[in-house]
């Protein structure tokens, strides 16, 4: 259904003009509220984000939280839900540029093409009126002149009539009534030549000038409307856009709310908070009636009753420590079945149970480098750690020194490269630090071997005496004999895991040597007891060939050699220019790629290759 508003309503100019004013004034409250629902989204955004920040874990508490699985999936909730403030702060942006300021400056465009086509019209208007003020102005004219000649006529005619007048007389009357009316016929064909001028302009102005002006108002208005319509769908575009990331985030809130598992975190609470003690044996009866001198009572080693007397290695190298690190001076029961306690037995018992823990638990010792501040179990956690943070460190200095190795073997064969002794300090400092990482680490394992309770031997027991089973009264744990931990041969045929000793790196210029012997790691399951054969230098770690390092891989791309090269190590492949070679890995910083030609496989210079695309 179509209509125009120039045939329709052309007569309606006044009206149109306040419709097209009251259609511009709605633009401008719709940017309004596109302006209000953008701060809204900013100011939820921005909330959100301060609740985030609020109960986001601080750094000291982040391995705490990472511990639990429940405190882990509030941390990743937290994540997610910052992910939502973010999606709320896209919707505020398209908002923005997609509704409110396409909507500005569709509202100043309308009214300054409005304002252009009022006047226009204005001035139609006013071309109109003119030529009907002038239309008036001749037709008063010619009524006057008409009048004047009526006037000039009947006097004529009462003079010719009377035969008083003079015939001088009668000539004059008649000579004025022709002038008047010769004033009357031309006032009368201006009035019919100026109406015929403002019924033309008339017509033109309803039937041609009008109806464009009006035409100009329906196009501006329909495309303020037809605009609106569609700033209402981009304003519904801009959060349905985000919506599919919102759901994929309350989606991964509910995935975090899965993972968490009740019984993972009982098994964190007990590894953190297990201090690794027996509990206490039973409270031995004592006889009032007989002397206590007379009859001393025995010890249980097993009870944490004991704990006291538990000789440890301080972190000094001192012995005659005691497990809290005091040595063991006036050792006496304190307060127990004294002469002052004159209480029920029922009161010495309970008072023998807490003074066992009060002991141990009574101040926190300061931090000490072996650790033996903390309860055994954690003691040997703490103790692990630093050994594996060690070896971490000197893995990685191998790894960089096998680098700085490969590149000067490359500037000795070709000088044109670089100089082979500007690697030579980077290798002495490379080594210095690894001589120090390696009796450190040796000083770290010493620790595990003189932890207290390092072995289960002493809990077994008492596992072993609650279920009624025999108990070995040695007292002293398990180790594996001497010859079969330094057996050559049981070495050479069964290579220890990766981490149980050090490869000693080869020796090189200006490089020390004696560290180059393994030591062996205190994760071992075999060196977990007291036995000092722990403390003693193991066997070196047999080289794997190369054969045992590369295994049958697919070819990641080719490549052609752009000089000949000529291999020196087992671990390298020799090049001859212009052949093409399979690259099995890409250079990893160290300045060397592995590739393969048929059979033969190894590294070669990178800067001697090109790959191909």
């Amino acid at each position: 259904m179509t209509t125009s508003w120039g045939s329709e309503l052309w007569d309606q100019f006044e009206p149109i003009k306040k419709h097209t004013d009251k259609g511009i004034e709605f633009l401008q409250k719709f940017c309004n509220f596109s302006r209000e629902r953008q701060t809204i989204e900013n100011e939820y955004a921005g909330k959100i984000k301060q609740l985030v920040k609020k109960y986001q874990p601080s750094k000291k508490d982040e391995e705490a939280y990472n511990r639990f699985t429940c405190t882990k999936a509030f941390v990743g909730l937290l994540k997610e839900l910052n992910s939502v403030a973010l999606q709320h702060e896209t919707i505020s942006e398209n908002i923005v540029t997609t509704v409110t300021k396409e909507a500005l400056m569709l509202g100043s465009e309308l009214k300054v093409e409005r304002k252009g086509i009022i006047k226009e019209g204005e001035k139609e208007e006013k071309r109109l009126q003119d030529s009907i003020d002038t239309l008036n102005r001749v037709k008063k004219h010619y009524e006057q002149a008409h009048k004047a000649f009526e006037q000039a006529k009947a006097a004529f005619n009462r003079a010719d009539n009377d035969p008083n007048q003079t015939k001088a007389a009668v000539e004059r009357l008649k000579s004025i009534m022709n002038t008047k009316n010769q004033l009357r016929e031309d006032s009368k064909n201006d009035y019919i030549l100026q109406l015929q001028k403002t019924n033309t302009a008339q017509k033109e102005h309803y039937f041609t000038n009008m109806p464009a002006v009006f035409q100009k108002m329906q196009d501006m208005d329909e495309k303020r409307t037809r605009s609106l319509g569609e700033f209402y769908k981009k304003f519904s575009i801009s959060q349905n856009d985000v919506n599919p990331i919102l759901v994929k985030c309350l989606e991964a809130m509910v995935q975090e709310a899965e993972q968490i598992k009740p019984s993972t975190d009982s098994v964190m609470v007990t590894d953190k908070y297990k201090s690794g003690y027996v509990p206490p044996g039973d409270i031995p009866f004592e006889d009032l009636d007989v002397e206590a001198g007379h009859h001393p009572k025995p010890v249980d080693t097993d009870s944490i009753s004991s704990e006291l007397e538990i000789p440890v290695t301080p972190s000094n190298g001192s012995s005659g420590g005691t497990i809290s690190g005091k040595a063991k001076k006036n050792k006496r029961k304190i307060g127990l079945f004294s002469k002052k306690d004159t209480d029920s037995p029922d009161r010495k018992n309970r008072i023998l149970q807490k003074s066992s823990f009060r002991r141990k638990f009574k101040s926190k010792d300061e931090p000490k480098e072996d650790f033996s501040h903390l309860q055994p179990t954690q003691q040997k956690k703490k103790l692990q750690e630093k050994i594996d943070e060690l070896n971490a460190k000197i893995d990685k200095e191998q790894k960089e020194r096998e680098g700085l190795l490969k590149m000067r073997d490359v500037y000795m064969k070709n000088s044109s490269l670089g100089d082979p002794t500007s690697v030579d300090g980077q290798l002495q400092q490379i080594g210095k630090r690894m001589d120090d990482y390696r009796l450190e680490l040796q000083k770290y394992q010493k620790y595990v071997g003189n932890a207290p309770y390092s072995n289960s031997s002493n809990r077994n027991s008492f596992m072993d005496k609650a279920e009624g089973k025999p108990v070995s009264t040695s007292g002293k744990s398990q180790t594996l004999p001497k010859e079969q931990v330094n057996s050559p041969s049981q070495n050479a045929s069964t290579p220890p895991p990766p981490d149980f000793t050090i490869p000693a790196p080869p020796p090189i210029d200006g490089l020390s040597t004696s560290s180059t012997q393994s030591l062996p790691n205190a994760s071992s399951p075999a060196n977990s007891t007291f036995d000092d054969s722990r403390h003693s230098i193991g066997q070196l770690r047999p080289e794997s060939t190369f054969d045992e390092d590369f295994v049958d891989e697919v070819a990641l791309c080719t490549c052609v050699a752009l000089y000949s090269f000529d291999a020196t190590e087992g671990s390298s492949l020799s090049l001859q220019a212009d052949d093409t070679y399979d690259v099995m890995e890409y250079d990893s910083g160290d300045g060397w790629t592995r590739v393969r030609k048929g059979s033969e496989e190894g590294y070669v210079p990178t800067s001697y290759i090109q790959i191909d695309n």
